[in-house]
């Protein structure tokens, strides 16, 4: 045979490339630093949410009212109703609470025991477990489409985070969404869109269903991307199969407690969007959610703004990935009706928009003066840390006085009353800041005397199906909700100035008929510094800072 001719081996044949919206991020030096894995970077989170679950106050009254009294209803036969979960209304899911009526029993049971309490915390325990997988979820898909530099800033952004804390462990639909949203961001990411991703629609499926059904706008960039890349036969059957599911369970569920076929979801948004009822409860400028981002990303906040021209110059699957920070921003900043917890959901999101835009920065540095670099990173983390553990701190201690409350007067009722005797807990001016009757034993029961409040509160279940009297959809005040003073067998009041307080309001500090049984330290912000109520300075913010008593007060006679 003749022999072969011997020479230079020809170069195996080239692949072809990715189109741009389905190429890997860019490969430099920054693809080889390390990373935690998914198992680390749980762990990391757990520890921090597991102390937002133990500390975190609550901050918004429709967390008590409208999640934690309905479900303790459905477990224990008792808890105050509002408007919203009224039959002829019926804006709340009942599938929600029941999920969450399931974890908090088995959570409450294995780690803290079977009381009311135990209950409590073990739910809260299980939302900010919930949290911090579903934060590592949606860091493990910024590292596979921004690369690990971007992920570690990211992972450490929503670590710190003082608005990931508190929403973290909130049993609030907005932050149930939140998780589904890093889930769904997540998955999506790490397809870095190159195979359609199932779960990517499911847990946005859930977030609108289940949750809050104008998140759904933040789902619209994945859904064109799919479409586009995939066509429109695969997502469309795989949605419909979904929300198939989903609205299902959904029905079903609220049917057995309404006794009515209707899907809240719906409801919800003809109220808030075609009737325009959630300018009711307060209308506020743009400045409001802008102070808000502010103090609770500080010098992150500066940094998620300039990831727009990134983002743009970018273009590409990334900049997809981040649409949605700007899309939900730009609705909300729009709306007259502002809550703070309407931003939960971002917050992942503007933690990706920092590490990017930090991560751009770094970069730069490193082409200029490569010394300078990690001095610059070094810098803006070390200041976002301090700022945001000055503001947890801040926030737990300066208003952590109505929890710590509570669990007083659940134990000292206990230890002190007859079970088998009835007794009224009441309340006036900080009817807002009741935790619910978790925190009260069972033969308790919470009760409003009339303070300066002109709106509508709630009232007790009579049952979850039937109409209940004396209820309006236009928060106006119904009288039938108050109780004489002289029923309650303990008080709960946080005393103010004489000059402070309101006319229908009067101090039970001065009323020699009550006796305070026990307080603890309250922030009276009217006589505060601004920026030392807002985060704690050792040494500073004590000399700066007025606080009153958070207490609980008895008949003197008993």
């Amino acid at each position: 045979m003749p022999a072969r001719r011997r020479g230079a081996a020809s170069p195996p044949p080239s692949k072809p490339s990715l189109p741009p919206s389905k190429a890997a991020p860019p490969q430099d030096e920054d693809a080889r630093l390390w990373a935690p894995n998914l198992h680390s970077t749980f762990s990391f989170l757990a520890i921090v949410r597991l102390i937002s679950a133990l500390v975190n106050i609550q901050s918004d009254c429709d967390e008590a009212y409208n999640y934690w009294e309905p479900l303790h209803n459905i477990l224990y036969g008792h808890g105050f109703q509002t408007w919203e979960y009224s039959p002829v209304y019926a804006l709340r899911s009942y599938l929600y609470l029941v999920v969450h009526g399931v974890v908090g029993k088995v959570a409450g049971g294995v780690l803290f025991g079977s009381s009311k309490l135990a209950f409590f915390f073990g739910l809260r325990t299980a939302l900010g477990f919930a949290s911090a997988l579903c934060e590592a979820a949606f860091y493990r898909g910024v590292v596979r489409a921004y690369g690990p530099r971007v992920g570690r800033y990211t992972l450490v952004f929503l670590a710190c985070n003082s608005g990931m804390f508190q929403a973290s462990t909130a049993f609030l639909p907005s932050s149930f969404v939140t998780y589904m949203l890093m889930l769904f961001s997540g998955f999506w990411m790490t397809t870095q869109g190159a195979s359609f991703s199932a779960p990517a629609l499911a847990s946005g499926v859930i977030a609108v269903v289940c949750g809050w059904p104008y998140v759904g706008v933040m789902c619209v960039p994945f859904a064109l991307q799919s479409v586009v890349a995939f066509g429109v036969l695969r997502p469309i059957l795989t949605g419909v199969l979904v929300l198939g599911l989903v609205v299902g369970l959904e029905v079903g569920t609220n049917y057995y407690f309404y006794h009515a076929w209707l899907l809240p979801a719906v409801n919800i948004v003809l109220y808030n969007v075609v009737s325009a009822g959630s300018e009711l409860y307060g209308v506020e400028p743009w400045t409001y959610y802008a102070l808000n981002l502010a103090l609770n990303f500080n010098v992150g906040l500066p940094l998620a703004v300039v990831s727009v021209p990134i983002a743009l110059a970018s273009g590409g699957l990334r900049m997809v990935f981040i649409l949605p920070l700007y899309l939900w921003l730009g609705i909300m900043f729009l709306q007259p009706h502002k809550e703070e917890r309407f931003l939960y959901p971002v917050y992942p999101y503007l933690c990706l928009a920092a590490g990017w835009t930090l991560t751009t920065i770094f970069r730069l540095a490193r082409r200029v003066a490569r010394p300078i670099a990690p001095v610059l990173v070094t810098l803006a983390v070390s200041a976002y840390v301090a700022l945001s553990t000055m503001r947890v701190i801040s926030i737990t201690t300066q208003y952590g006085a109505p929890l710590k409350v509570y669990q007083f007067l659940h134990d000292h009722i206990e230890a002190s009353t007859n079970a088998s005797t009835p007794l009224r807990v009441c309340v006036g001016k900080e009817w807002h800041r009741f935790p619910s009757h978790f925190f009260l034993p069972n033969h308790a029961r919470m009760a409003f005397l009339r303070s300066g409040f002109r709106g509508q509160l709630p009232a007790h279940f009579v049952s979850t199906f039937q109409v209940p009297d004396h209820m309006n959809d236009l928060n106006l005040e119904e009288v039938s909700r108050y109780v004489d003073l002289a029923t309650c067998d303990f008080v709960i009041d946080r005393d103010v100035p004489q000059s402070m307080g309101h006319p229908d309001e009067p101090s039970l500090a001065a009323n020699p008929a009550w006796t305070p049984v026990y307080a603890e330290p309250f922030l009276l912000a009217e006589a505060s510094d601004r920026i030392a109520r807002a985060f704690y300075v050792p040494f500073w913010t004590p000399t700066h800072t007025v606080f009153t008593n958070y207490t609980v007060y008895a008949p003197a006679s008993t």
